[in-house]
C-alpha cells in the first residue's frame, strides 16, 4: 500500500520523525526520505554531527534547499518524508509545504510533552551552572517549533507513550491509508 501523494512528518527534536517515518514507510511499503540524513549527505558529514560540523547558517541553507527537493520527491513518489522542524523557519519551505498539502500530501505533526522531549534530547541530566540556561533555551525553541509544526499540519499526534510502530499504525488509521 503506497501513500498516494505522500505523508510528511514534522515535529520538534525528539518527537520521533525519523523513527516513526521508518516504521510508517515499512507499514505502507512507501519510500522514505529523511531530511536530516539527506542534509548531512549534501554537506558530506555524518547525520549525528551535522549541526556541529558546519556553521548553523550553512546547515539551515542546505537543509532548506534539500527540503524543497525532498517535498517534490514525496509528491512524485508518494513517499514518507521525515521533515523535522528546523527548516520551518524558512518561508519558502513553509509555502512549499502548504502547496504540497494542497496537492494531496498529508502533513502530520508529531509531539510530546516538553519533559519527554528534554529527556529524549539528553537535556535532563544535572549540569553546571556555567553552561547557562540550556533547559530554558531548549524549551523556548521547542515551543516555537511546535507552533510552526501545528501551523502546517492537519493534526498532531503525541509520541509520548507509544513506540514508533504504534504511532505509525495510528497515523495509518487516522489517514485511512
Amino acid at each position: 500500500m503506497t501513500t498516494a501523494a505522500g505523508i510528511i512528518l514534522t515535529g520538534p527534536p525528539g518527537a520521533g520523525c525519523s523513527s516513526v517515518g521508518r516504521a510508517l514507510a515499512e507499514l505502507t511499503g512507501s519510500p522514505l526520505a529523511d531530511l536530516a540524513e539527506l542534509t548531512a549527505d549534501a554537506l558530506g558529514v555524518e547525520p549525528g554531527t551535522a549541526l556541529v560540523a558546519v556553521p548553523e547558517p550553512d546547515y539551515r541553507r542546505t537543509e532548506s534547499a534539500t527540503a524543497l527537493l525532498a517535498l517534490e520527491q514525496v509528491l512524485a513518489q508518494g513517499a514518507v518524508l521525515a521533515l523535522g522542524s528546523g527548516c520551518l523557519g524558512d518561508e519558502t519551505v513553509r509555502s512549499a509545504l502548504i502547496q504540497a498539502r494542497d496537492r494531496g500530501a498529508r502533513i502530520i505533526a508529531l509531539g510530546a510533552p516538553i519533559r519527554v522531549l528534554t529527556s529524549r534530547n539528553g537535556l535532563d541530566a544535572p549540569r553546571s551552572v556555567a553552561l547557562g540556561p540550556v533547559h530554558h533555551q531548549f524549551t523556548q525553541m521547542l515551543r516555537a517549533r511546535e507552533a510552526a509544526c501545528r501551523d502546517v499540519a492537519e493534526t498532531v499526534i503525541s509520541t509520548a507513550s507509544t513506540s514508533p510502530e504504534q504511532t505509525a499504525a495510528a497515523i495509518i488509521g487516522l489517514l485511512g491509508a
